[in-house]
């Protein structure tokens, strides 16, 4: 209850761009028996607002938390192998890079995102807010040379320093291309 509060006292305070009007981004989510919708707004003070909700299959997206995260880049491919490694690693354009091995620099990946509760039904909703990551142009902008994407993994982040791939999320189940809307 008091994050939400938070959020809505910091989506009150405006957008960021210039002109006043807000900077949005979008993606639609997709994989086996999964589909979802992602929702950005960037706002006034550097902060992003990230509205998420998936929706799939409860055998595939099982009940439970799920690990979340902007990854490298904007082309989910679900039929590479493994799936959706055409996204890249996990956003961070930072010293670190995202090309090392996950734990070279997590839980402090730009793109890392609290993990999502999905319900009994297969469904769920993030509601959150970051400063790591823009929509504008910056050193930490979602929209560089090849854009970014969103994954949804299929097991929870744990969000530990030097954690293993399986403790940062495990296999990727769904991705979806952002794109400025």
């Amino acid at each position: 209850m008091a994050v939400s509060m938070f959020v809505l006292a910091i989506a009150s305070k405006g957008s960021f761009a210039q002109d006043s009007r807000p900077i949005t981004a979008k993606a639609t989510i997709f994989g086996p028996d999964i589909a979802g919708e992602l929702k950005l707004r960037q706002i006034s003070n550097g902060v992003t607002l990230v509205d998420l909700s998936l929706k799939g299959d409860p055998s595939v997206l099982t009940p439970g938390l799920h690990g979340i995260h902007f990854h490298e880049k904007a082309i989910c491919d679900e039929g590479a192998e493994p799936r959706f490694s055409t996204a890249g690693g996990h956003f961070d354009p930072g010293p670190f890079g995202s090309s090392l091995p996950v734990q070279e620099n997590h839980p402090y990946h730009l793109g890392d995102l609290p993990n999502i509760d999905i319900n009994q039904k297969g469904e769920g909703r993030l509601i959150t807010a970051t400063s790591r990551i823009t929509l504008y142009e910056s050193p930490v902008s979602l929209f560089d040379e090849d854009s970014s994407a969103i994954i949804v993994h299929q097991l929870p982040d744990l969000m530990i320093s030097g954690g293993t791939a399986a403790q940062s999320g495990g296999g990727r189940l769904a991705c979806g291309a952002i794109e400025q809307s």
